[in-house]
């Protein structure tokens, strides 16, 4: 009889919160709504070029260090998002979930990533997420990309969960708000505007080895980087957005922006970025026929009181 064949299909993804870096905590959350994910060994293994009266390319090699990457995508929903918001911020341990990039390094979330099908389940403990990118659209879910790095990936049994039915937020849920960079967040709505967004995060964190190691054995912090890229309708207000922003002659005009998703009942996610305009508008593209204008900001500190940051998320779990 023939071996049984693994399908990809039968592929899941489970998480364990890690109390510690890298403690690799048991999995016992059970995520929905992934759609795609790939685990790889990132080696670190030098061929020794020695002396040996030969034209041998090698005869010896050394491994120097190991780690693991994490590549994960997946639609956003209000049940199960704050683990991944934990990731790129800070852990918040109850609904309503807060998040901000703070200004002094703070100690991001770690997992123990499990991905795989019985018999064949591989785990990425130590897992810091260093990017996040979140993207709307006039239809459909909002979706996500994320980045891990972390140890070496380990043969780890699966363990059987369920994950919670998912509530996910959806592009028609959507709203716009484009604030000067003075005022509060959330003030000024664009109705019937948008068409899409694409959110996106890093911290260029890294992980770090020492004598005695061969996977890393810390990590450490960066700075925040990004950009938010907006594609509007070229309506009125959109079109004082862009004159003020031509007008620019000393310093670039700034924005305090909030996309808002409201979901049934309390579900709620609020996505708060201030940032600049550096880059030239692309003021005359098509969607479907109607002419639109793309917008690509910078991440920049905002000094407005609610904000004191550059990103910053409210959720309220369904």
């Amino acid at each position: 009889m023939p071996a049984a064949l693994y399908s990809p299909h039968l592929e899941e993804v489970q998480i364990g919160g890690e109390a510690n870096w890298g403690d690799a905590a048991a999995p016992d959350i059970g995520l929905a709504g992934i759609t795609s994910c790939q685990m790889r060994l990132v080696p670190n293994i030098t061929q020794i070029m020695d002396k040996r009266a030969t034209t041998m390319p090698a005869y010896i090699a050394a491994v120097n260090r190991l780690a693991g990457e994490v590549d994960m995508s997946g639609v956003v929903t209000y049940t199960q998002f704050q683990y991944f918001l934990d990731a790129m911020f800070a852990e918040d341990d109850a609904t309503p979930f807060t998040y901000i990039a703070a200004l002094a390094p703070a100690a991001p979330k770690t997992f123990n990533i499990l991905y795989g099908q019985a018999g064949l389940c591989y785990a990425m403990s130590g897992a810091v997420m260093d990017k996040l990118s979140i993207h709307g659209d006039t239809n459909g879910p909002l979706t996500f990309d994320a980045h891990y790095f972390g140890k070496a990936p380990v043969a780890l049994a699966r363990v059987a969960l369920v994950p919670p039915t998912p509530i996910i937020a959806m592009g028609g849920q959507t709203s716009l708000h484009i604030d000067p960079i003075t005022t509060a967040h959330g003030t000024t709505e664009l109705t019937l505007t948008a068409f899409s967004f694409d959110f996106n995060m890093v911290n260029t964190r890294s992980p770090v080895w020492h004598l005695g190691t061969l996977n890393p054995d810390n990590f450490k912090n960066g700075k925040w980087g990004g950009n938010l890229k907006i594609v509007a309708e070229m309506t009125a207000a959109t079109q004082a957005y862009l004159t003020a922003i031509l007008a620019a002659t000393v310093s670039p005009v700034g924005y305090n922006i909030r996309i808002a998703a409201d979901g049934a009942g309390t579900a709620q996610l609020d996505m708060d970025f201030s940032g600049h305009l550096l880059e030239a508008p692309v003021m005359f593209t098509d969607k479907d026929g109607v002419t639109t204008a793309e917008l690509n900001f910078s991440p920049a500190y905002s000094a407005e009181a609610s904000m004191l940051s550059c990103y910053k998320f409210n959720l309220v779990a369904a």
